[in-house]
């Protein structure tokens, strides 16, 4: 009998150890969760890709960050879909770049109750219906700033971090911005559909467009750019990241011109705002200097 009730025991004892280690297994890997969990507790939708990139700087790992536009969505005609809402209703913050990009963007904001609204662009002077503001980095720094404003007030607990993040970014943005403002100077030729007018009054360039504004080139100006670029023996073409429309490729094909991107930075490519702008700086030296 004595025997049994040790083995007995010595069972119990053993049992009591597994179920231990098994719980202390399960708070190893459950609590890390848990504190990263409640480290990203703060989430924010933003409407377009360099809200998007802005917003991660400065929010840091304080906050989770969502990009709301899908790839290949147009984000003028965007229409949030009854999932785009509900992750909207969800989120702590909702952070868009302003009515001329998204018109549908304010309308959808007065529909969120809990949820903090930044505009990216407010007290941003515009140029007429353009909304691709962030290209004069001058303005790109006054976006990321609103932002740290924004998320600051909704979640003032990190406010320096914010505003400390901020700062750190925009000293990286007023670098680039220096080394577009001491590019010479030449008539830069736009093939594709023209977005840059924020770049070109920024940085002091004067342009040749296919495209005037969003519509077609008539018969009459793809001529003049075509006697513009075999009469100054233009090397170069620019279209956006979107890809050579027919147009570009056309232009191309006449005059034996190298197409090169020069990024809006209005869709996410995989690459950073910083990398984009760098992208286009390094395209401006090969049509300026080459």
């Amino acid at each position: 009998m004595r025997s049994e009730s040790l083995n007995s025991n010595s069972e119990a004892s053993f049992s009591i150890r597994v179920m231990t280690i098994i719980f202390l297994i399960f708070l190893l890997c459950v609590m890390p969760l848990q504190v990263h969990a409640n480290e990203k507790d703060f989430s924010t939708v933003c409407s377009l890709f360099p809200v998007y990139d802005f917003t991660r700087e400065v929010a840091g790992d304080s906050a989770s960050v969502h990009l709301l536009l899908r790839p290949g969505a147009e984000p003028h005609d965007f229409e949030p879909s009854p999932l785009d809402m509900k992750t909207l209703n969800d989120s702590d913050a909702f952070i868009f770049t302003g009515e001329h990009m998204e018109p549908w963007a304010k309308r959808v904001a007065r529909s969120l109750s809990d949820t903090a609204i930044i505009d990216a662009s407010a007290n941003i002077e515009t140029r007429g219906s353009d909304p691709h503001v962030w290209l004069d980095l001058s303005k790109a720094r006054d976006m990321v700033m609103n932002i740290a404003a924004g998320l600051a007030k909704a979640k003032p607990e990190h406010a320096e971090e914010f505003l400390r993040n901020a700062e750190a970014y925009c000293r990286k943005l007023a670098e680039l911005d220096e080394k577009f403002m001491a590019l010479d100077k030449k008539i830069l030729v736009f093939a594709g559909e023209f977005a840059f007018s924020y770049f070109i009054e920024r940085y002091g360039f004067e342009y040749v467009s296919a495209y005037d504004g969003e519509n077609e080139p008539s018969i009459r100006r793809m001529a003049e750019v075509l006697k513009f670029i075999r009469d100054n023996r233009v090397k170069y073409i620019f279209t956006d990241s979107g890809g050579a429309s027919d147009i570009t490729r056309s232009i191309a094909d006449q005059t034996g011109a190298e197409v090169l991107i020069f990024h809006s930075g209005e869709r996410d490519s995989g690459l950073s705002f910083i990398e984009l702008m760098s992208a286009n700086y390094e395209a401006l030296r090969k049509f300026i200097y080459e």
